[in-house]
C-alpha cells in the first residue's frame, strides 16, 4: 500500500527466518541486533545503540514499531530523534500479568515515558488497552486505536470439507505453557486409547525460551503415541483444512492468528475465555469455550464437541466466519493504515 503510494519503505528486524527470507525488492531491509526475550545488559545496550544510529541515519518521517522492546527502544530513540511514532502493543507480556514485581515496576515507569511522545498507541484487543490505562502507562487522552493484528486473507485459505470417519483435534504453537500446551498434551493422553480421535501438535520447540516445555517431556506423548507432533511449518493451510477441530487453550493473546485462519476456513474452534482468544469466539453459538489452565474444563469441551452433530459445528462455524470476515480481514485492517498519510504529508 505504501509503496503504490511511492513511499520509502524500510524494514528493520532481528535475524529471524522471516527477516531472512523476506524478498521484496522496494522494501530496504536493516538487520537489527535485538534479543526479544533476553535480560542481558550488555545485548540491551548493543540494540538500544545500533536503533539510535539505524534512526539517525535514515531519516525517516514515521515509524511504527512492534511488540515490547521495539516498542519501549524505539519509542525512546525516535523521541530524542524527534521523529513521529507509533507503538503496536501486540501482546502484553507475562510480567504484566504478575501482581507485584520489581521489574514490573520498572517496565511500567520505561514503558509510559517511551509512549507519551507517541502519535498512536495502538492495541490488538480492548482488554491490553484497558490493562495499559488501569497500569497508569497511558490515559484516556492518549490517541488509541484497536486494530486486529495484521488480518486474515480469506482467499488463501479455499474452504473443503472434513473428514467424517475421524475427529482430528489439531494445536498449532509455540511449544510453551502459556499457549496451554501442557493442558493439550494431558487431553491427548485422556483419549489417546480412542480409535476415533487423533491430536496433532505443530510448533518450534526452543527449549531456550521462557516457560518452554521440555524436549524429552514432549518425547513421552509422541512416543506414547498420545500425540502426532511436527515441529514449525511456515504455511499451515493444509493441516488446519484436514483437521476436525483446532484446540487453543492459551493463557492470553494480543490477537490469535491461527483462530482467525480457522475461523476464515471453517474450522471447528475450541479456545480460551482469555483476552485475545475470546475477541475472535465471543460465545459458544461461535465455538466452544473452556478456562485456561483447566484440563477439566479443556476435556469438558472436547466431550461436547464430540456430541456436536454436524448441522451444529456448521452454525458454529458458519457465524464465526462470517464474524471474522466482518471484523478482521486484512482488508479491514488495512484501512488503519491508510490513515497514517497524515502523518508523512
Amino acid at each position: 500500500m505504501f509503496i503504490k503510494k511511492e513511499y520509502k519503505v524500510i524494514l528493520i528486524a532481528g535475524k529471524d527466518s522471516f527477516h531472512t527470507n523476506f524478498k521484496n525488492n522496494n522494501i530496504t531491509k536493516i538487520f537489527l541486533p535485538i534479543d526479544e526475550r533476553g535480560m542481558n545488559p550488555f545485548s540491551e545496550i548493543k540494540t538500544i545503540l545500533s536503533l539510535y544510529r539505524i534512526y539517525k541515519h535514515i531519516k525517516t518521517d514515521l515509524v511504527m514499531h512492534f511488540t515490547i522492546k521495539p516498542n519501549i527502544y524505539g519509542s525512546l530513540m525516535s523521541k530524542i530523534l524527534d521523529i513521529k511514532s507509533i507503538s503496536f502493543i501486540t501482546g502484553i507480556g507475562h510480567i504484566f500479568l504478575k501482581k507485584k514485581s520489581l521489574i514490573k515496576t520498572l517496565i511500567t515507569i520505561v514503558y509510559k515515558y517511551a509512549l507519551s511522545s507517541n502519535k498512536e498507541v495502538w492495541f490488538t484487543n480492548k482488554s491490553d488497552k484497558d490493562l495499559f490505562i488501569k497500569n497508569r502507562i497511558i490515559n484516556n487522552d492518549t490517541n488509541i486505536r484497536i486494530v486486529p493484528g495484521a488480518g486474515v486473507v480469506f482467499k488463501k485459505y479455499p474452504i473443503m470439507p472434513k473428514k467424517k470417519d475421524m475427529t482430528s483435534f489439531l494445536m498449532i504453537a509455540r511449544i510453551i505453557k502459556d499457549k496451554g500446551v501442557m493442558e493439550f498434551l494431558k487431553i491427548a493422553e485422556i483419549y489417546k486409547n480412542n480409535p476415533n480421535t487423533t491430536f496433532t501438535l505443530i510448533g518450534a520447540l526452543n527449549e531456550n525460551e521462557r516457560g518452554s516445555i521440555d524436549r524429552e517431556y514432549l518425547k513421552k506423548y509422541i512416543q506414547s503415541k498420545a500425540i502426532i507432533y511436527s515441529d514449525y511449518q511456515d504455511d499451515v493451510t493444509i493441516p488446519l483444512r484436514e483437521a476436525s477441530c483446532l484446540i487453543h487453550p492459551s493463557y492470553r493473546e494480543g490477537i490469535s492468528t491461527v483462530l482467525l485462519e480457522a475461523a476464515s476456513i471453517k474450522t471447528p474452534i475450541i479456545t480460551t475465555t482469555v483476552p485475545g482468544c475470546i475477541d475472535v469466539v465471543p460465545d459458544e453459538s461461535y465455538g466452544l469455550l473452556c478456562e485456561p489452565r483447566n484440563v477439566n474444563s479443556l476435556r469438558r469441551a472436547v466431550e461436547n464437541f464430540l456430541s456436536l452433530d454436524q448441522d451444529g459445528k456448521d452454525k458454529m462455524t458458519g457465524k464465526t466466519f462470517i464474524y471474522v470476515k466482518k471484523n478482521y480481514s486484512r482488508e479491514a485492517v488495512l484501512k488503519n493504515y491508510e490513515r497514517l498519510d497524515d502523518y508523512i504529508n
